[in-house]
């Protein structure tokens, strides 16, 4: 125990690096507050399409298959819907999008309408185009702001379609290309209305009367623009308008009046950098929350993916031993021979190599652990056949993701971090939803729609961050062989009797410090014994019993740093620390003790202790450095045995005592 704690306090400041240095490795965790809502289409039950937004005490959802706003109270009640009637003919709902709540409470919802061009009655011509609701906070239709010229007609010929207008007679309606592209929202505390019209690099801002006062922006990647995939839009508490450019990873700002501020972020999965930031949220304290698509996935298949130190750490499927291998379990607990206890350097070196550890992203799997994050979605029926070999294959399988915080100048102060359980029936399709000014995280469930609240905790050692597994194996073997001799008769000559038992327990722990810290223990406890009696009738004085017992465990940690997380320059480091103990006791005496008292007794111990660093010191060179403290480095165990004549009087002692320490190194560099 005392050995186990001393490695323990070794990996303790690494450990701190994860925790420690908030400006630079801050790292919250979520807390579910309560769940509410549901598969449905009124009173609190939603389909599949819908948005939020918050004021102070409630929360505001529109949902475009059901053609409705509800109002939850800020704990997730229904309260009322808009309109009361959403099938009604009345209903100016058509395709509810986003939407922004006002200081007084008036809604501001995205939406596709037919105009009527004016000036031209007979027959009336219409023209569909996205626009913007204004609704009373009891639903009255207050105004409609449009992004598109939609009072003049089109300055080129285009198809038109016949419709009946609202009072039933025959009409012309124009769909012009990108009618009901999306559009999202935002409100300054001015209750002026910013609007993001992305396909066309453009932000529309309103002012409180509904005149529109300006429009900045444009396509490209440069000052001032971003990309037509631009995905949300938020004010921050100095009324500087965020963008998130969702296809050049990264934040763009603008002041109040749509000059260009500059951007924060680049492309990638560090510290202020983005894989498609996809949500925005700005809190009062001036902060700035952004949530991005990166996602870090941690497996166990077999066993955790780190250096096994301890040579008989096996993996959890393999096969029940047969006999022979069973009795060298037991005659040769620690085999030397094998893993990083091996008997010459140039051993532990083979050995090594072929137990490096395999690399979470490698670039065959970059579209499988990249899911989400490919500017091609994954063939459906692959990506699902691709998550059932993953759940038959895999312990333990999480998704991590992450929301990075920053001031309202655009610096790294942290990041938020939750997991989904992947092999959880219940929670495995939990999605991000949006977030709020308060800083609290809303999780959908794609089965059910239920919605998930989670307020923000700050860095607490959390249950759910941890997994584990056990593993108990058992074998008992019993074998007798009657052999009889090259002579004419058909008597036995010798009776073989051998019995083998073997407990094996193994429990592995794996804890998430963060997104890219990973802590890992393992520990295998393993109990033998074999007893035979070989009786020779002819010659009953040289039968004997032999008996031997063997106890051993095994202690594997390891903490892995992943420094780079790009498939494409993977990086991580890798400090491992592992210990074996074992005793054994081994006694042969004869069986008929009136005849003859010879015996012999082993006693024999070991213990071994193995560190190692393994190092990506650029994504094509790798550093391998190992310590190892073998004891015994050339036997299974250190041991004494006494032997005693056929009076039952020792007569011998022999004692066997070996020791190495080695230092291995060895750099590769990849072309």
């Amino acid at each position: 125990m005392k050995k186990h704690t001393l490695i323990l306090l070794f990996l303790f400041p690494f450990c701190l690096l994860g925790i420690g240095l908030p400006s630079a490795f801050s790292v919250d965790f979520i807390q579910l507050e309560r769940e509410f809502a549901g598969k449905g289409s009124t009173q609190g039950r939603f389909s599949k399409d819908i948005h939020l937004a918050f004021d102070q005490q409630n929360i505001y959802v529109s949902d475009t298959e059901n053609r409705l706003i509800q109002k939850l109270s800020a704990t997730g009640e229904f309260l009322f819907q808009i309109p009361e009637a959403p099938e009604s003919p009345d209903n100016i709902l058509r395709k509810p999008g986003h939407l922004a709540v006002d200081s007084v409470g008036n809604i501001y919802v995205t939406d596709v309408t037919a105009h009527h061009i004016p000036e031209n009655n007979d027959p009336k011509v219409y023209i569909f185009a996205p626009c913007v609701h204004k609704l009373s906070p009891v639903g009255e239709l207050l105004d409609t702001y449009f992004v598109d010229a939609v009072d003049v007609y089109p300055k080129v010929v285009l198809p038109v379609n016949v419709i009946l207008d609202e009072n039933g007679k025959a009409a012309f309606a124009i769909q012009p290309k990108g009618h009901d592209r999306a559009l999202r929202v935002a409100l300054n505390p001015q209750n002026e209305l910013y609007v993001l019209d992305a396909e066309r690099g453009r932000v529309h801002k309103f002012g409180a009367d509904g005149d529109k006062i300006t429009t900045f922006g444009r396509y490209g990647a440069g000052e001032g623009e971003f990309d037509t995939d631009a995905s949300d839009i938020a004010i921050d508490a100095r009324g500087n308008v965020l963008i998130a450019d969702t296809g050049n990873h990264r934040i763009v700002r603008f002041d109040a009046a749509g000059k260009s501020l500059g951007s924060f972020g680049r492309k990638g999965r560090g510290n202020a950098e983005f894989t498609k930031p996809m949500a925005l949220a700005t809190l009062p304290t001036g902060e700035i929350l952004v949530k991005d698509a990166s996602q870090f996935r941690r497996k166990i298949g077999g066993l955790p993916e780190i250096v096994v130190l301890s040579p008989t750490l096996t993996q959890l499927t393999e096969s029940t031993p047969g006999q022979t291998e069973l009795a060298d379990t037991i005659n040769n607990a620690t085999r030397s021979q094998y893993g990083p206890f091996a008997q010459s350097p140039a051993v532990a070196a083979d050995t090594a190599a072929l137990n490096r550890r395999v690399r979470l992203l490698e670039e065959a799997e970059y579209s499988r652990y990249y899911a989400g994050e490919t500017d091609e979605e994954d063939d459906a029926e692959l990506a699902e056949e691709l998550k059932r070999k993953d759940l038959r294959l895999t312990l333990l399988h999480n998704v991590i993701s992450r929301i990075q915080k920053f001031d309202s100048n655009g610096r790294y102060l942290g990041r938020i971090i939750y997991e989904t359980d992947q092999l959880s029936e219940e929670k495995h399709d939990q999605t991000f939803l949006d977030l709020d000014a308060a800083g609290h995280l809303y999780l959908r469930d794609d089965g059910d729609f239920t919605i998930a609240q989670y307020s923000i905790t700050g860095f607490t050692v959390k249950p759910s961050h941890i997994n584990g597994f056990y593993s108990l194996r058992a074998a008992n073997l019993h074998n007798e062989y009657l052999e009889d001799y090259e002579d004419i008769d058909f008597l036995t000559d010798v009776q073989d009797e051998l019995s083998q038992l073997e407990f094996k327990n193994l429990f592995g722990l794996t804890y998430s410090i963060s997104e890219r810290w990973h802590l890992t223990f393992l520990d295998e406890l393993t109990y033998a014994e074999q007893d035979e009696r070989y009786i020779t009738p002819a010659k009953v004085e040289d039968s004997y019993d032999f008996g031997t017992q063997a106890l051993e465990n095994a202690f594997a940690a390891n903490l892995k740093f992943i420094t780079n997380p790009n498939p494409y320059r993977y990086k991580e480091l890798n400090l491992s620390v592992g210990r074996v103990d074992g005793t054994s006791d081994l006694t042969q005496d004869a069986l008929y003790t009136d005849l003859n008292k010879q015996r012999r007794v082993d006693t024999g111990d070991a213990s071994s202790t193995v560190i190692e660093l393994n190092w990506d010191i650029w994504s094509r060179t790798n550093l391998w450095l190992r310590y190892a403290d073998l004891n015994p480095a050339e036997t299974s165990r250190n041991f004494i045995r006494r032997f005693y004549d056929v009076s039952g009087d020792l007569y011998e002692v022999f004692g066997s005592r070996n020791q190495a320490r080695q230092f291995l190194g060895e750099l590769t560099i990849k072309f």
